[in-house]
């Protein structure tokens, strides 16, 4: 891949995929700035990559749901930095709901709502906005959005997450269409499931769970700097999960 003397920003970069994210980065050469809520989990990070011998890193402890903070941490690494060429939004929230029934949309507290849109969505839009400004006067920039296939395809139970990356999708197409002619592009990687070890029966067409790696490798693709005519896209990393039931038993 190619990436010219570039900076990334990471939100959420503390979790399995952001971390994920940022180690790609770092492998490409790209010098990342990554940002989280919690700077325990972004400290262990960093011991990890420089046990690795990654080392241009800097980390910025950020809460994505206020617009002034993170105008704040964006006008600070662009201090560090000098520039702001790749952004990838993917600081969220995702909490397994063990009990059935329990989380129907009518049943489900307004509060709770509001906390899972604020981070997934609103935070979305607030590092956007910081960001673009820059991007349009370098006229270059890369904005990769973490989405979801629940944002695609609905997942009962979850109305809440469902909705945030639903507008996450339409929220990325209206900018990519806003941006085409600055030279930035915007685009959506939207996993499915994704876990730490792989499941005999994960329900997808290739008979496992995704991993952090499967989704670092695309946003890294989305980031290049030769993937200039992509833009206003979701792409899905589920395994084929959302072609269609997997109900068919097909022997090699």
């Amino acid at each position: 891949m190619t990436f010219n003397n570039r900076v990334a920003v990471v939100t959420g970069a503390s979790g399995y995929i952001g971390g994920e994210i940022v180690r790609q980065f770092l492998r490409a050469g790209v010098a990342v700035a990554m940002t989280d809520i919690v700077p325990d989990g972004m400290n262990r990070l960093r011991e990890e990559l420089a046990a690795e011998g990654l080392t241009n890193v800097r980390a910025y402890q950020h809460d994505v749901t206020s617009g002034e903070q993170t105008r704040q941490v964006f006008a600070q690494i662009l201090q560090d930095f000098g520039h702001l060429d790749i952004l990838v939004n993917n600081a969220g929230v995702w909490e397994h709901r063990d009990v059935p029934g329990q989380q129907r949309l009518e049943e489900m507290a307004v509060p709770e709502w509001e906390r899972i849109i604020a981070i997934s969505l609103n935070g979305t839009i607030h590092c956007m906005q910081a960001a673009l400004p820059h991007m349009i006067q370098a006229h270059y920039g890369r904005i990769i959005n973490l989405g979801s296939i629940a944002g695609n395809c609905g997942l009962p139970g979850y109305a809440d997450y469902s909705a945030a990356k639903a507008g996450v999708i339409m929220l990325t197409k209206v900018t990519a269409m806003e941006n085409g002619t600055r030279n930035i592009t915007v685009n959506v990687v939207s996993p499915g499931m994704i876990h730490r070890t792989p499941a005999a029966n994960s329900g997808t067409w290739l008979g496992r769970n995704g991993s952090a790696h499967d989704v670092a490798r695309c946003v890294l693709f989305l980031a290049d700097d030769e993937a200039g005519y992509i833009t206003g896209m979701d792409l899905p990393v589920d395994g084929g999960r959302t072609l269609g039931p997997h109900n068919a038993n097909m022997k090699d």
